[in-house]
């Protein structure tokens, strides 16, 4: 989609999508971290436009805030929300929406009118890091219309920070529309973090080129800011074209599992189809009924011929596979009843249900076929 030059336009349905899995998971991150042990948390939005589309549609900033505003027991900790739009009017719309809601005492609202992401947010870590100060937990969306402004090392330091996870937009149609052009070099330098995207321009197989640009941004993601966990999530449009890829990434396996979750209650329309992309080869769509037998096999690879417990599956499954924690215990249970049993239980309980796995503690022993 290109950059809209209006200060209000339509709500595109791939734009719906993604906001719909923003909400769902701003819904069950606030109560989370708000009403933990931290007594701040803070959301960021990169590039928050005006609050509301054409027919009156919540952008991403009243989304987040409405997230925390409709809770139904109060959010405990002091909630930052800073909202960075780079465009004068566009942000005094936003304003303008935000002062008709009531902001309870505990949250703190703020737009950073006229100003960029690289320069709020950079400003923002680097008076923290003279200070001596952590950022708080912090959930950053990171949602440009290209790349431009999203330089990769202000991706990074906020991932340095524990508890810190980022939702980016990476835009791979107007990436791979211009990712040659030779004023745009420096651009894609910042925005990648190296400049590697070079050695990827020249393949012209389209398959391969779009393989390798998200692959490079992945890496970067786990090798150069270290999160620990990486998902890639794929938007294909109606003509079954990338239109972008969702990048999270996090440190946390719970926050992890509720962004599978948002993923897999996404309601397609037919105008487009999500998957995880994490791995090309491995790519599975997030439809009513998932995929078990993907899974099934994934999981006897992985673990065939091996003793494990049933949290060390679970992991495997949240952090290495598209699926959910939801999903593979449907598996297990099969698995058990099979003839003769894939796996058996080390030192089951007297007074387990068979096909029941509630102790994660619980060892299995997988055969080797």
């Amino acid at each position: 989609m290109a950059a809209p030059k209006t200060t209000i336009w339509d709500l595109e349905p791939h734009t719906k999508a993604k906001h719909e899995i923003l909400k769902r998971y701003m819904q069950a991150w606030m109560p989370i971290m708000g009403m933990s042990k931290f007594p701040q948390i803070v959301y960021i939005d990169g590039f928050a436009g005006p609050g509301r589309y054409s027919q009156g549609e919540e952008g991403s900033p009243i989304i987040a805030l409405n997230a925390a505003l409709e809770q139904q027991t109060r959010i405990a900790a002091r909630v930052s929300f800073l909202f960075v739009e780079k465009d004068g009017e566009r942000a005094s719309t936003l304003q303008a929406i935000l002062d008709e809601i009531a902001i309870p005492s505990n949250f703190t609202v703020r737009v950073y009118a006229t100003d960029t992401f690289e320069n709020a947010i950079g400003g923002l870590l680097s008076r923290l890091w003279v200070e001596g100060r952590k950022l708080p937990p912090t959930f950053a969306f990171i949602d440009p219309f290209g790349w431009s402004g999203v330089p990769f090392s202000t991706v990074n330091r906020i991932l340095s920070f524990s508890s810190c996870e980022v939702l980016v937009t990476f835009m791979y149609e107007e990436i791979n529309r211009f990712i040659g052009h030779p004023d745009q070099e420096s651009n894609f330098n910042l925005f990648f973090g190296t400049d590697k995207w070079k050695d990827i321009i020249s393949i012209s197989d389209s398959r391969e080129r779009n393989r390798q640009l998200h692959g490079l941004y992945l890496d970067q993601l786990r090798h150069a800011a270290n999160a620990r966990y990486v998902r890639s999530f794929e938007m294909r449009n109606d003509n079954d074209v990338t239109d972008y890829y969702l990048f999270y990434a996090t440190n946390s396996l719970m926050g992890l599992k509720k962004m599978k979750e948002a993923m897999w209650k996404v309601d397609s329309s037919g105008d487009f189809r999500f998957s995880d992309a994490t791995n090309p080869l491995q790519a599975v769509f997030f439809i009513d009924e998932p995929e078990f037998e993907t899974l099934e096999n994934q999981m006897l690879v992985r673990f065939r011929g091996e003793e494990t417990t049933v949290g060390e599956i679970e992991e495997f499954v949240v952090a290495e596979t598209a699926f959910r924690e939801t999903h593979y215990k449907k598996i297990l249970k099969e698995m058990e009843s099979a003839e003769p049993p894939v796996f058996v239980l080390v030192n089951p309980p007297l007074n387990r249900r068979r096909g029941t796995f509630p102790d994660s503690s619980q060892k299995l022993r997988f055969s080797q076929r």
